[in-house]
Protein backbone atom coordinates (compact mmCIF):
# COMPACT_ATOMS: atom_id res chain seq x y z
CA UNK A 1 0.00 0.00 0.00
CA UNK A 2 3.26 2.52 0.49
CA UNK A 3 3.21 2.90 -3.33
CA UNK A 4 1.13 0.28 -5.77
CA UNK A 5 3.66 1.28 -8.74
CA UNK A 6 5.97 -0.21 -6.23
CA UNK A 7 4.49 -2.89 -5.18
CA UNK A 8 2.46 -4.12 -7.98
CA UNK A 9 6.21 -5.74 -9.05
CA UNK A 10 7.43 -6.69 -5.77
CA UNK A 11 4.27 -8.68 -4.32
CA UNK A 12 3.45 -10.63 -7.36
CA UNK A 13 7.35 -12.00 -6.35
CA UNK A 14 6.93 -11.37 -2.95
CA UNK A 15 3.66 -13.09 -2.84
CA UNK A 16 3.93 -15.92 -5.30
CA UNK A 17 0.39 -14.58 -6.61
CA UNK A 18 -0.70 -14.95 -10.17
CA UNK A 19 -4.31 -13.71 -10.94
CA UNK A 20 -6.42 -15.52 -12.27
CA UNK A 21 -8.23 -15.42 -15.63
CA UNK A 22 -11.29 -13.72 -14.22
CA UNK A 23 -9.42 -11.03 -12.46
CA UNK A 24 -8.56 -9.68 -15.39
CA UNK A 25 -11.95 -8.99 -17.01
CA UNK A 26 -12.61 -6.22 -14.38
CA UNK A 27 -15.97 -6.75 -14.00
CA UNK A 28 -18.30 -4.60 -11.11
CA UNK A 29 -21.00 -5.72 -9.15
CA UNK A 30 -23.72 -2.85 -8.21
CA UNK A 31 -23.26 -2.44 -4.80
CA UNK A 32 -21.79 0.39 -2.12
CA UNK A 33 -19.60 -1.02 -0.01
CA UNK A 34 -18.15 2.16 1.09
CA UNK A 35 -19.67 1.67 5.16
CA UNK A 36 -19.32 -2.04 5.22
CA UNK A 37 -16.00 -1.69 4.95
CA UNK A 38 -14.97 0.80 7.77
CA UNK A 39 -12.68 -1.02 10.33
CA UNK A 40 -9.32 -2.06 10.94
CA UNK A 41 -7.98 -4.73 8.26
CA UNK A 42 -4.73 -6.60 8.78
CA UNK A 43 -2.40 -8.46 6.82
CA UNK A 44 0.70 -10.61 7.22
CA UNK A 45 2.46 -12.85 4.92
CA UNK A 46 5.96 -13.46 4.59
CA UNK A 47 7.97 -9.81 4.25
CA UNK A 48 5.04 -7.77 4.33
CA UNK A 49 3.29 -6.51 7.35
CA UNK A 50 -0.16 -4.30 7.04
CA UNK A 51 -2.84 -2.84 9.26
CA UNK A 52 -5.21 -0.92 7.56
CA UNK A 53 -7.72 1.50 9.49
CA UNK A 54 -10.60 2.68 7.45
CA UNK A 55 -13.10 5.41 8.92
CA UNK A 56 -17.01 6.23 8.01
CA UNK A 57 -15.60 9.29 6.10
CA UNK A 58 -13.55 7.44 3.51
CA UNK A 59 -10.41 8.50 5.02
CA UNK A 60 -7.58 5.36 5.27
CA UNK A 61 -4.57 5.42 7.20
CA UNK A 62 -1.75 2.39 6.87
CA UNK A 63 0.96 1.14 8.55
CA UNK A 64 3.42 -1.78 7.44
CA UNK A 65 6.72 -3.06 7.02
CA UNK A 66 8.41 -4.60 4.47
CA UNK A 67 11.19 -6.81 3.57
CA UNK A 68 14.11 -5.52 5.89
CA UNK A 69 11.91 -4.27 8.74
CA UNK A 70 11.60 -1.07 7.83
CA UNK A 71 8.38 0.79 8.87
CA UNK A 72 6.12 2.94 6.47
CA UNK A 73 2.70 5.45 7.26
CA UNK A 74 0.92 6.10 4.99
CA UNK A 75 -2.74 8.38 4.20
CA UNK A 76 -5.24 8.38 2.31
CA UNK A 77 -8.78 7.99 1.16
CA UNK A 78 -11.04 4.93 -0.44
CA UNK A 79 -13.88 5.12 -2.41
CA UNK A 80 -16.15 2.28 -3.52
CA UNK A 81 -18.71 2.55 -6.17
CA UNK A 82 -19.99 -0.83 -6.95
CA UNK A 83 -17.38 -2.75 -6.25
CA UNK A 84 -14.86 -0.76 -8.10
CA UNK A 85 -12.38 1.02 -5.76
CA UNK A 86 -10.50 3.85 -6.15
CA UNK A 87 -6.85 4.48 -3.51
CA UNK A 88 -5.84 8.46 -3.69
CA UNK A 89 -3.10 9.06 -1.23
CA UNK A 90 -2.44 12.33 0.61
CA UNK A 91 1.86 12.33 0.04
CA UNK A 92 2.07 11.78 -3.45
CA UNK A 93 -1.41 11.99 -4.33
CA UNK A 94 -0.82 8.65 -6.16
CA UNK A 95 -4.26 7.64 -7.42
CA UNK A 96 -4.69 3.54 -7.99
CA UNK A 97 -7.60 1.60 -9.29
CA UNK A 98 -9.14 -2.01 -8.54
CA UNK A 99 -11.82 -4.19 -7.35
CA UNK A 100 -13.08 -5.04 -3.90
CA UNK A 101 -13.89 -8.28 -2.85
CA UNK A 102 -15.57 -8.55 0.32
CA UNK A 103 -16.84 -11.04 3.11
CA UNK A 104 -18.50 -8.58 5.52
CA UNK A 105 -16.85 -9.60 9.23
CA UNK A 106 -14.11 -11.81 7.61
CA UNK A 107 -11.97 -10.76 4.38
CA UNK A 108 -11.46 -7.83 2.25
CA UNK A 109 -9.48 -8.51 -0.67
CA UNK A 110 -8.09 -5.44 -3.08
CA UNK A 111 -7.52 -6.29 -6.68
CA UNK A 112 -5.25 -3.53 -8.12
CA UNK A 113 -5.11 -3.18 -11.54
CA UNK A 114 -1.61 -3.17 -13.34
CA UNK A 115 0.29 -4.93 -15.98
CA UNK A 116 -0.41 -8.24 -13.60
CA UNK A 117 -3.22 -7.52 -10.98
CA UNK A 118 -2.28 -7.88 -7.28
CA UNK A 119 -4.68 -8.99 -4.78
CA UNK A 120 -4.03 -7.97 -1.32
CA UNK A 121 -6.11 -9.92 1.16
CA UNK A 122 -7.11 -8.36 4.63
CA UNK A 123 -8.62 -10.16 7.71
CA UNK A 124 -11.04 -8.38 9.24
CA UNK A 125 -9.62 -7.32 12.92
CA UNK A 126 -12.46 -6.96 15.24
CA UNK A 127 -10.67 -6.04 18.61
CA UNK A 128 -8.30 -3.45 18.98
CA UNK A 129 -5.42 -5.20 21.38
CA UNK A 130 -3.89 -2.02 23.15
CA UNK A 131 -5.11 -2.57 26.31
CA UNK A 132 -5.09 -6.03 26.39
CA UNK A 133 -1.15 -5.94 25.72
CA UNK A 134 -0.75 -3.93 28.76
CA UNK A 135 1.50 -5.65 31.19
CA UNK A 136 4.22 -7.75 31.87
CA UNK A 137 4.81 -11.45 29.95
CA UNK A 138 6.31 -13.82 29.96
CA UNK A 139 7.37 -16.82 26.88
CA UNK A 140 5.24 -19.85 28.30
CA UNK A 141 5.67 -21.71 24.82
CA UNK A 142 7.52 -21.36 21.24
CA UNK A 143 7.50 -22.98 18.09
CA UNK A 144 11.26 -22.92 17.94
CA UNK A 145 13.69 -25.82 18.62
CA UNK A 146 15.78 -23.48 20.67
CA UNK A 147 12.74 -23.02 23.12
CA UNK A 148 14.44 -19.06 23.50
CA UNK A 149 12.92 -17.09 26.66
CA UNK A 150 11.63 -13.94 25.94
CA UNK A 151 10.05 -11.45 28.87
CA UNK A 152 8.07 -8.72 27.36
CA UNK A 153 6.37 -5.70 29.19
CA UNK A 154 4.52 -3.21 27.75
CA UNK A 155 3.16 0.28 29.13
CA UNK A 156 0.51 2.62 28.36
CA UNK A 157 3.09 5.31 26.82
CA UNK A 158 4.20 2.50 23.80
CA UNK A 159 7.62 2.23 25.63
CA UNK A 160 8.40 -1.47 26.24
CA UNK A 161 11.33 -3.22 27.52
CA UNK A 162 12.35 -6.51 26.14
CA UNK A 163 14.69 -9.67 27.80
CA UNK A 164 15.72 -12.58 26.28
CA UNK A 165 15.61 -13.68 22.37
CA UNK A 166 15.03 -11.25 19.66
CA UNK A 167 13.78 -12.38 16.73
CA UNK A 168 16.14 -11.71 14.10
CA UNK A 169 18.05 -13.88 11.57
CA UNK A 170 20.71 -13.86 13.78
CA UNK A 171 19.81 -15.46 16.83
CA UNK A 172 23.03 -14.33 19.00
CA UNK A 173 21.16 -11.06 19.28
CA UNK A 174 19.98 -11.14 22.93
CA UNK A 175 17.99 -8.33 25.21
CA UNK A 176 18.32 -7.78 28.59
CA UNK A 177 16.01 -5.17 30.27
CA UNK A 178 16.21 -3.12 27.22
CA UNK A 179 14.10 -0.82 26.13
CA UNK A 180 12.26 -0.17 23.38
CA UNK A 181 9.24 1.85 21.48
CA UNK A 182 6.06 -0.27 20.46
CA UNK A 183 3.21 0.39 18.56
CA UNK A 184 -0.39 -1.98 18.10
CA UNK A 185 -2.87 -0.97 15.56
CA UNK A 186 -5.85 -3.63 15.34
CA UNK A 187 -4.17 -7.03 16.25
CA UNK A 188 -0.54 -6.44 15.35
CA UNK A 189 2.23 -5.33 16.92
CA UNK A 190 5.24 -3.16 15.59
CA UNK A 191 8.51 -3.61 17.73
CA UNK A 192 11.56 -1.34 17.44
CA UNK A 193 14.49 -2.86 17.08
CA UNK A 194 17.15 -0.03 17.72
CA UNK A 195 19.66 0.68 15.63
CA UNK A 196 22.52 0.52 17.40
CA UNK A 197 21.29 -2.83 18.59
CA UNK A 198 21.98 -4.59 15.05
CA UNK A 199 24.75 -2.19 14.02
CA UNK A 200 22.81 -0.15 11.74
CA UNK A 201 21.84 3.26 11.08
CA UNK A 202 18.04 3.16 10.88
CA UNK A 203 16.38 1.48 13.59
CA UNK A 204 14.13 -1.86 11.59
CA UNK A 205 10.93 -3.14 13.38
CA UNK A 206 9.61 -6.49 13.49
CA UNK A 207 5.78 -7.14 13.18
CA UNK A 208 3.62 -9.87 15.01
CA UNK A 209 0.22 -10.70 14.53
CA UNK A 210 -1.48 -11.07 17.90
CA UNK A 211 -4.41 -13.43 19.48
CA UNK A 212 -5.47 -12.76 23.21
CA UNK A 213 -7.14 -15.19 25.11
CA UNK A 214 -8.74 -14.29 28.41
CA UNK A 215 -7.74 -16.94 30.78
CA UNK A 216 -6.64 -18.73 27.91
CA UNK A 217 -4.86 -21.70 30.58
CA UNK A 218 -5.35 -22.41 33.92
CA UNK A 219 -2.21 -20.28 34.78
CA UNK A 220 -4.29 -16.96 33.44
CA UNK A 221 -4.34 -14.93 29.95
CA UNK A 222 -2.20 -16.10 26.79
CA UNK A 223 -1.57 -13.76 23.79
CA UNK A 224 0.09 -15.70 20.89
CA UNK A 225 2.75 -13.79 18.40
CA UNK A 226 2.97 -15.13 14.65
CA UNK A 227 5.34 -13.35 12.86
CA UNK A 228 7.82 -14.45 9.75
CA UNK A 229 11.76 -14.92 10.22
CA UNK A 230 13.78 -15.02 7.57
CA UNK A 231 16.17 -17.45 7.82
CA UNK A 232 19.23 -18.11 4.83
CA UNK A 233 16.79 -16.03 2.22
CA UNK A 234 13.41 -17.80 3.24
CA UNK A 235 10.42 -16.79 5.65
CA UNK A 236 9.97 -19.35 8.64
CA UNK A 237 6.56 -18.79 10.31
CA UNK A 238 6.85 -18.49 14.09
CA UNK A 239 5.06 -18.64 16.75
CA UNK A 240 4.98 -17.68 20.13
CA UNK A 241 2.57 -18.24 23.10
CA UNK A 242 2.86 -16.33 26.76
CA UNK A 243 1.91 -16.25 29.86
CA UNK A 244 0.34 -12.81 31.54
CA UNK A 245 2.66 -12.70 34.90
CA UNK A 246 2.49 -10.12 38.01
CA UNK A 247 4.87 -7.45 38.05
CA UNK A 248 5.04 -7.79 41.86
CA UNK A 249 5.76 -11.04 43.92
CA UNK A 250 4.12 -12.81 46.71
CA UNK A 251 6.84 -15.89 47.81
CA UNK A 252 5.50 -16.19 51.50
CA UNK A 253 4.99 -19.78 52.24
CA UNK A 254 5.16 -21.03 49.19
CA UNK A 255 6.87 -24.02 47.68
CA UNK A 256 7.16 -24.90 44.10
CA UNK A 257 8.25 -28.35 42.29
CA UNK A 258 10.17 -27.95 38.97
CA UNK A 259 8.41 -28.36 35.66
CA UNK A 260 10.45 -27.03 32.46
CA UNK A 261 13.43 -24.81 31.28
CA UNK A 262 13.94 -22.55 28.35
CA UNK A 263 17.90 -22.18 27.20
CA UNK A 264 18.74 -19.63 24.77
CA UNK A 265 21.97 -17.25 23.73
CA UNK A 266 24.12 -20.52 25.12
CA UNK A 267 27.67 -19.99 24.35
CA UNK A 268 30.85 -21.30 25.85
CA UNK A 269 33.89 -23.84 25.97
CA UNK A 270 33.43 -27.43 24.75
CA UNK A 271 34.27 -29.24 27.80
CA UNK A 272 32.27 -31.03 30.56
CA UNK A 273 31.73 -30.28 33.87
CA UNK A 274 29.55 -31.67 36.62
CA UNK A 275 27.39 -29.83 39.18
CA UNK A 276 26.47 -32.47 41.56
CA UNK A 277 26.07 -35.37 39.80
CA UNK A 278 25.05 -34.02 36.61
CA UNK A 279 26.76 -33.57 33.33
CA UNK A 280 27.30 -30.24 31.19
CA UNK A 281 28.96 -28.95 28.21
CA UNK A 282 28.57 -25.19 27.31
CA UNK A 283 28.55 -25.94 23.90
CA UNK A 284 25.61 -28.20 23.88
CA UNK A 285 23.68 -27.38 26.70
CA UNK A 286 19.79 -27.69 26.57
CA UNK A 287 16.98 -27.70 28.34
CA UNK A 288 17.01 -31.38 28.87
CA UNK A 289 19.92 -31.04 30.61
CA UNK A 290 18.20 -28.87 33.13
CA UNK A 291 15.16 -31.67 32.98
CA UNK A 292 17.64 -34.43 34.16
CA UNK A 293 19.54 -32.50 36.79
CA UNK A 294 16.23 -30.91 39.10
CA UNK A 295 13.92 -34.12 38.39
CA UNK A 296 16.98 -36.95 39.32
CA UNK A 297 17.42 -34.79 42.44
CA UNK A 298 14.60 -34.52 43.95
CA UNK A 299 14.34 -30.80 44.18
CA UNK A 300 12.04 -28.34 45.81
CA UNK A 301 12.19 -24.32 45.77
CA UNK A 302 10.91 -23.04 49.37
CA UNK A 303 10.32 -19.74 49.86
CA UNK A 304 9.51 -16.88 52.84
CA UNK A 305 8.78 -13.60 52.89
CA UNK A 306 12.45 -12.79 53.56
CA UNK A 307 14.50 -16.01 52.59
CA UNK A 308 14.86 -19.04 49.62
CA UNK A 309 15.69 -22.49 50.35
CA UNK A 310 16.78 -25.13 47.73
CA UNK A 311 16.56 -28.45 48.79
CA UNK A 312 17.87 -31.65 46.95
CA UNK A 313 19.35 -34.93 47.43
CA UNK A 314 23.04 -35.60 45.92
CA UNK A 315 24.87 -38.82 46.28
CA UNK A 316 22.10 -40.25 48.66
CA UNK A 317 22.48 -37.26 50.88
CA UNK A 318 19.71 -34.33 51.57
CA UNK A 319 21.37 -31.05 51.04
CA UNK A 320 19.74 -27.65 51.89
CA UNK A 321 20.73 -24.33 49.99
CA UNK A 322 19.48 -21.62 52.13
CA UNK A 323 19.84 -18.04 51.45
CA UNK A 324 18.26 -14.44 52.74
CA UNK A 325 16.37 -12.66 49.79
CA UNK A 326 15.80 -9.09 48.48
CA UNK A 327 12.77 -8.63 46.78
CA UNK A 328 12.09 -5.64 44.30
CA UNK A 329 9.24 -5.76 41.84
CA UNK A 330 9.80 -9.20 40.15
CA UNK A 331 14.03 -8.57 41.08
CA UNK A 332 15.18 -10.76 43.48
CA UNK A 333 18.11 -10.79 45.47
CA UNK A 334 19.63 -14.05 46.93
CA UNK A 335 23.02 -12.72 49.39
CA UNK A 336 23.67 -16.05 49.88
CA UNK A 337 27.17 -14.92 51.17
CA UNK A 338 25.49 -14.22 54.22
CA UNK A 339 24.50 -17.87 55.31
CA UNK A 340 28.09 -18.91 53.65
CA UNK A 341 30.84 -16.68 53.07
CA UNK A 342 32.41 -18.39 50.11
CA UNK A 343 29.44 -18.42 48.22
CA UNK A 344 28.55 -15.10 46.06
CA UNK A 345 25.26 -12.89 45.71
CA UNK A 346 23.03 -13.60 42.81
CA UNK A 347 20.57 -10.93 41.12
CA UNK A 348 18.08 -12.56 39.22
CA UNK A 349 13.90 -11.85 38.26
CA UNK A 350 10.77 -14.22 38.85
CA UNK A 351 7.64 -14.26 37.80
CA UNK A 352 4.09 -15.53 38.88
CA UNK A 353 0.99 -16.03 36.91
CA UNK A 354 -2.47 -14.35 38.66
CA UNK A 355 -3.34 -17.48 41.48
CA UNK A 356 0.75 -17.71 42.27
CA UNK A 357 0.66 -21.30 41.24
CA UNK A 358 3.40 -20.76 38.32
CA UNK A 359 6.98 -19.43 38.66
CA UNK A 360 9.26 -18.50 35.99
CA UNK A 361 13.19 -18.01 37.53
CA UNK A 362 14.91 -16.10 34.77
CA UNK A 363 18.52 -15.86 35.17
CA UNK A 364 21.02 -14.12 32.87
CA UNK A 365 24.84 -14.93 32.33
CA UNK A 366 26.40 -13.94 35.67
CA UNK A 367 23.37 -15.10 37.99
CA UNK A 368 23.50 -17.94 35.83
CA UNK A 369 26.92 -18.50 37.03
CA UNK A 370 27.31 -17.15 40.65
CA UNK A 371 24.19 -18.95 40.97
CA UNK A 372 25.06 -22.59 40.02
CA UNK A 373 28.90 -21.91 41.42
CA UNK A 374 27.32 -21.60 44.44
CA UNK A 375 25.67 -25.06 44.65
CA UNK A 376 28.74 -26.33 43.13
CA UNK A 377 30.38 -25.60 46.20
CA UNK A 378 27.33 -25.95 48.54
CA UNK A 379 27.67 -29.51 47.67
CA UNK A 380 31.27 -30.24 47.74
CA UNK A 381 31.61 -29.03 51.02
CA UNK A 382 28.37 -31.23 52.09
CA UNK A 383 30.56 -33.85 50.73
CA UNK A 384 33.28 -32.98 52.43
CA UNK A 385 35.47 -32.86 48.97
CA UNK A 386 36.76 -28.96 49.88
CA UNK A 387 36.81 -27.48 53.10
CA UNK A 388 34.66 -24.22 53.70
CA UNK A 389 37.91 -22.08 55.08
CA UNK A 390 39.92 -23.14 51.56
CA UNK A 391 39.59 -20.04 49.87
CA UNK A 392 41.61 -21.25 46.98
CA UNK A 393 39.49 -24.04 46.15
CA UNK A 394 36.35 -21.98 46.36
CA UNK A 395 37.75 -19.08 44.46
CA UNK A 396 38.76 -22.00 41.52
CA UNK A 397 35.03 -23.30 41.21
CA UNK A 398 34.15 -19.64 40.34
CA UNK A 399 37.04 -19.15 38.02
CA UNK A 400 36.49 -22.67 36.00
CA UNK A 401 32.36 -21.90 36.02
CA UNK A 402 33.66 -18.25 34.21
CA UNK A 403 36.00 -19.32 31.90
CA UNK A 404 33.20 -21.88 30.96
CA UNK A 405 30.46 -19.90 29.94
CA UNK A 406 30.76 -17.22 27.66
CA UNK A 407 26.74 -16.29 27.78
CA UNK A 408 23.47 -17.91 28.45
CA UNK A 409 19.71 -16.84 29.43
CA UNK A 410 17.60 -19.62 31.15
CA UNK A 411 14.33 -19.68 32.92
CA UNK A 412 12.69 -22.21 35.25
CA UNK A 413 9.29 -23.07 35.12
CA UNK A 414 8.26 -24.29 38.67
CA UNK A 415 4.95 -25.50 39.39
CA UNK A 416 3.41 -24.51 43.17
CA UNK A 417 2.95 -27.50 45.48
CA UNK A 418 -0.81 -28.78 46.82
Amino acid sequence: MKNFKLMAIALVAMLGFSACEKDCNHDFIEHDFTQDIVGTWTFVEDDLAEAMVIKADGSFTTTGVMKGGYLYEEKGTIKVVNNKVTLAFDGDKDTFEGRLEFVAGKSLSLVMFDDNDVRLTYDYCENDLSDEILGMWVCNDASTDAQDMMIQTFDKNGKCTLTGYLPLEDDSEQAKNEATDYKVVGDLLFITIPAEKIGKEEPIYVVDKLTYAPDGTAYGDILTLKTYIEIDGKFVESGWSYLRVKQYLNLDNKVYDYISAYVSNAKGKDEDFTIGENVFNMSTIKAGNFDMMFRSVLSCFEFSANSFTYKFRSNDMDIEFATPITVDGNKVTLDMSKMNPACRTVVMHMFQDKDDSQLHMYMHTDAFINYFANVEVATLIAMGEINQTDEAAIAKVFADMEARVESINVSFVLKARK
